[in-house]
């Protein structure tokens, strides 16, 4: 079963001193499609990743506030940006 990863979605959060931050959501996907068939692929795993490597995490029951991992610096994100969605390509 084939695999790969790709940038999905880009978008920008940014933390209380008005600092933006543009961040990458990766995502893992896996062909389901059976050998010989056309390719189906699902996202079984997503990783948020800054420009300099920090990883995001989404605060618990908050879709718009996040924690950038080793520094503890909270950011929400930008008005009128999303953080996506799952990545399904046929």
């Amino acid at each position: 079963m084939p695999y790969k990863t790709i940038p999905a979605h880009v978008f920008h959060v940014q933390d209380a001193g008005g600092r933006r931050y543009k961040v990458t959501r990766y995502a893992w996907l896996e062909n389901l499609a059976a050998e010989g068939q056309p390719e189906k692929w699902n996202e079984f795993w997503h990783l948020l990743l800054t420009e300099n490597g920090g990883i995001v995490d989404p605060v618990e029951d908050d879709e718009r506030h996040f924690v950038i991992d080793g520094t503890g610096t909270e950011v929400a994100l930008v008005e009128g940006e999303t953080a996506g969605q799952p990545v399904v390509a046929a």
